[in-house]
């Protein structure tokens, strides 16, 4: 017998929806019970918070006692009845891709945080009814019969988000079925319209497909929310839930930023939900699935997807090395790249990635920002020392083929399985950059394909060209919003949340005034700093630092010689010669 679900949404101005499940229950009482997490965001969230109302009665109309044993679980008693039904409540007011937004123009139901399921019954079958207004379309991968959503396990209607709402859904001209559903009204204006933008998508789906020589679905729905600030994307089996700004058409970067999102959550169906370590494939929703290969799942996968953008065609050379520069230049700027490795980063997620504060800057590191340029670098390095012969797509096909495919739990060392579809000796790769500190050599990869990686200051942050200076925090507007190891505000006794107002009794109203007060000043010069802490005043002296290098440059070489055949056979373009191509400057990003 099927777990049978009914949602109902008959007032979604007030942010709820009524849902019901019916089952025969196996025991004397059973425990129902909803996630505390879900797959691919990696923090306790306690979806039961939202839970409200929750009562059981049986086949024969009769109310059964419910008692909560624990913060997501209820035990409810048979009391002799054939069948139970739970009815509750559910309040979703969150806009985002892991938990619940339900109003007047549509309804995002997140499994995870939706349905409660009987304990010990995660393989049974599923059924899904909505009730939802006339007017609103649905959309979710899960099969159809009828009305009726089917699903052969909770685990797998967790993975088919649902989505009801006044959206237009388009057909994306893709080798494999494939729709894109939009909701949220696109603002107008812009070169980049929706016809352009299926079109591109078909081209990103094509890639991917072809990269890994078949799709893992029989057809794939991208959910795509737009509102004012809103980013974010998470992956599912055959389905992925986006937001982003419905500004993304008004400029060529905006664009091409949505393209990535889109094809970062599509590249996911086949690395993350299926090439995948144990505690990932096989794990308890009540409590944290640790492993140190997310950099795998997530640094893989942000390198391709910006990579398939130009290996389709949709962006040119120098707009893919831009925005691997800026990735550079941000980890530069990420001090605990030197505390965190990228398989301590990937373990740690639930308590740091996912739980930042102001200490975070001095002691992790992103896998996925880290990650994504450890595997553009080793990309570089197979192309190089293979002669052009194999690449990272080779280990992607290995990866495939070996554990995605038949969904085999891939290890945790992968080095043995790098060198394989390489045919080379990757230790030092592993060893130092992916079980070490170090960063990547990207100098000296981006040398070998005829390009030259450039550090400097930038000009604006000096007054007379000379040396930069800083006193290493971060701030936004006025507030220090986090302070560097070993720089000058920290042995001043500078903290995060000090609202710096005056340097030298000059006024501060912005952390670009602020900048502009210290630019004059040289290395050494000590200046008095005026801050509100704790709604009181106080003054510290600070001596001026040495800034970091803070513009990044990617050109090319004068004489590129063999290098030029490299960069064609890498990028499909011609060696462009000795001019820039890529600029980065960090100046904005502190103080």
């Amino acid at each position: 017998m099927a777990l049978r679900y009914a949602v109902k949404i008959d007032a979604p101005a007030s942010h709820t929806v009524a849902v019901e499940l019916r089952f025969v229950p196996d025991a004397e009482h059973v425990d129902v019970t909803l996630p505390a997490w879900c797959p691919g965001s990696y923090m306790i969230r306690d979806y039961a918070r939202f839970v409200r109302d929750l009562g059981a009665t049986g086949d024969d109309g009769k109310a059964r006692a419910v008692t909560k044993i624990d913060k997501q679980t209820w035990r409810i008693e048979r009391a002799g009845a054939g069948e139970l039904v739970v009815r509750y409540g559910l309040y979703g007011h969150d806009l985002t891709v892991r938990t619940n937004h339900i109003d007047g123009e549509h309804a995002f139901l997140h499994g995870p945080a939706t349905f409660v399921y009987p304990v010990g019954r995660r393989a049974e079958p599923v059924e899904v009814t909505i009730d939802h207004p006339a007017a609103w379309e649905l959309t979710c991968a899960a099969a159809r019969d009828g009305v009726v959503l089917r699903a052969a396990s909770v685990d797998e209607l967790y993975d088919h988000p649902i989505h009801v709402g006044t959206s237009r859904t388009l057909v994306v001209p893709a080798k494999v079925p494939v729709t894109l559903a939009i909701w949220g009204e696109r603002a107008p204006g812009g070169t980049f319209d929706e016809a352009r933008l299926v079109a591109d998508l078909a081209a990103i789906v094509d890639d991917h497909v072809a990269r890994f020589g078949e799709a893992p679905f029989d057809a794939y729905a991208f959910v795509l929310m737009l509102s004012h600030d809103a980013y974010g994307g998470l992956e599912h089996r055959a389905s992925s839930v986006n937001l982003y700004n419905p500004h993304f058409a008004a400029t060529r970067k905006s664009y091409e930023g949505l393209l990535e999102l889109l094809s970062h959550e599509l590249f996911h169906a086949w690395n993350g939900k299926r090439i995948a370590p144990a505690p990932l494939l096989d794990f308890d929703y009540a409590s944290e699935a640790y492993t140190p290969c997310l950099w795998v799942m997530e640094g893989v996968t942000s390198h391709y997807d910006r990579y398939a953008l130009r290996s389709s065609g949709l962006i040119a050379s120098k707009s893919y090395l831009d925005k691997v520069l800026d990735d550079w230049a941000r980890l530069q700027a990420t001090p605990g790249r030197a505390r965190q490795s990228l398989e301590q980063s990937s373990f740690d997620a639930w308590i740091k990635l996912y739980k930042p504060d102001e200490s975070n800057l001095n002691t992790t590191v992103s896998y996925y920002l880290k990650g994504g340029l450890v595997m553009f670098t080793l990309d570089l390095q197979i192309r190089r020392r293979t002669e052009g012969a194999k690449s990272l797509d080779d280990v992607l096909r290995l990866l495939w083929k070996r554990h995605g495919a038949p969904r085999v739990p891939h290890p945790d060392d992968l080095q043995p399985l790098f060198e394989e579809a390489t045919g080379l000796a990757l230790g030092e790769v592993f060893e130092r950059q992916i079980r070490g500190l170090e960063d990547p050599d990207l100098a000296t990869e981006l040398a070998h394909f005829g390009l030259e990686l450039r550090s400097g200051i930038d000009p604006a942050q000096t007054s007379d060209g000379g040396q930069a200076v800083w006193l290493g925090v971060t701030m936004q507007g006025t507030k220090i919003t986090g302070v560097f190891d070993g720089s000058p505000a920290q042995a001043a006794g500078l903290s995060p949340g000090d609202e710096v107002v005056a340097v030298d009794r000059f006024r501060a109203t912005s952390d670009g005034e602020l900048r502009s007060l210290l630019a004059a000043r040289k290395v050494g010069d000590r200046v008095q700093i005026a801050a509100f802490r704790r709604h009181r005043l106080v003054e510290l002296a600070v001596e001026i630092g040495a800034a970091p290098p803070t513009r990044w440059e990617i050109a090319g070489a004068a004489d590129p010689s063999a290098a030029a055949a490299r960069y064609q056979a890498w990028l499909d373009d011609a060696h462009p010669g000795p001019q820039s191509l890529a600029t980065v400057t960090t100046t904005a990003r502190w103080v």
